[in-house]
């Protein structure tokens, strides 16, 4: 065994990403990390006893080159001996439509086919090819977009789509998503597709500096490695390693802060929120990391994504000693003030005090 795949196999392992039995849909653009990651697991699905299908997504944008592409991705399912299938999607027009970037409208219609896709098969996850070189271009987009804490983990090896609330509607509920390649760089990629005598093909848009990810990587990566620091994309991951791992613990003291604090939880029909408190008494007492966490936590409940904005409006709302409405956010819901309880409510405002927004 190659040691790509020997190295692939030891991620799957450590971080139980795939069990027994499963059924694994592999994204492949037929780019060289897709092609890489599909080969690898071909080996590793007949020792770990899972299974393997291939899902590729015309997004509508190069049509002389996705028939290439098409061909390569069904060329190395038949000599795999796995299933494959084909979507393709109208990313010009999405975007148009909900007024998003190309970058963003790909995205987000990708994952709604693969979604579709893995449905149609019965996969239990989806595999897709992010590498370690990736992971360190997303958290300098992450930066310079602008982030909260959890951001800056980077992207995730492992995570149940559809199970936080707040989730992004471009990632499909309830489908498991793995990044086997996370640890292995654009280097071995190479390396191994080349010693493995295998095809790829060549993304044009990957040259297009109109993107901002493509500016990152071919301009603004390489000046940092040359002006200030060759190892600048190990830096990165092992941040975003260390960040991440901070950011599960995090999570777990506002789990249970949470359950503390969250008092008048009451649904309306349909089974969702119309109303929800916090005792201030055991809000106030937590570190302000946790008060921000448990804010998004009220408000994720109530189906809302708040921005860094509103979470620091909130916060300091809460910690003023006079009574009123502190916010009124989407979909009618304002957050008030009402002795000890932080209260927040669907359609049922409060006394407005003066300044609130």
């Amino acid at each position: 065994m190659h040691p790509l795949e020997k190295k692939v196999g030891r991620e799957i392992a450590r971080y139980r990403l795939i069990k027994t039995g499963e059924l694994v849909l592999v994204a492949v653009s037929a780019g060289p990390d897709s092609m890489a990651l599909l080969h690898a697991l071909g080996p590793l699905a007949a020792a770990g006893g899972f299974r393997l299908a291939a899902a590729y997504v015309d997004h509508g944008l190069r049509p002389a080159e996705t028939g290439g592409e098409r061909e390569l991705v069904a060329a190395a399912a038949h000599r795999l001996k796995i299933p494959w299938r084909n979507g393709k999607v109208a990313t010009r027009d999405h975007a148009r439509q909900e007024g998003l970037s190309l970058e963003h409208a790909a995205r987000e219609l990708r994952y709604r086919s693969l979604a579709d896709i893995a449905a149609q098969l019965g996969a239990d996850c989806l595999a897709v090819a992010h590498t370690a070189d990736d992971q360190a271009e997303e958290l300098l987009l992450r930066l310079l977009r602008g982030t909260a804490r959890k951001g800056l983990g980077g992207m995730e090896r492992l995570r149940h789509a559809g199970r936080r609330a707040g989730e992004s509607a471009a990632v499909p509920a309830g489908l498991k998503i793995i990044r086997p390649l996370l640890a292995v760089t654009k280097a071995e990629v190479l390396n191994y597709l080349g010693q493995r005598g295998l095809a790829y093909a060549e993304d044009s848009s990957n040259h297009d500096l109109r993107f901002l990810r493509n500016r990152v990587r071919l301009e603004l990566l390489p000046w940092l490695e040359e002006r200030f620091n060759p190892n600048v994309r190990e830096t990165l991951r092992r941040t975003a390693g260390v960040l991440r791992d901070e950011e599960e613990l995090l999570g777990h003291l506002a789990d249970e802060a949470y359950r503390q604090a969250r008092v008048l939880a009451r649904p309306e029909g349909g089974g969702r929120l119309d109303q929800l408190g916090l005792d201030l008494v055991v809000f106030n007492a937590q570190p302000v990391a946790l008060r921000r966490r448990l804010l998004e936590k009220a408000l994720w409940a109530l189906a809302l994504r708040p921005s860094v904005r509103q979470i620091e409006q909130l916060l300091a709302g809460a910690g003023r000693p006079q009574d009123g409405v502190l916010a009124h956010l989407a979909a009618g819901v304002t957050v008030s003030k009402e002795g000890e309880t932080l209260k927040f409510s669907r359609g049922i405002p409060g006394p407005r005090r003066r300044g609130a927004r």
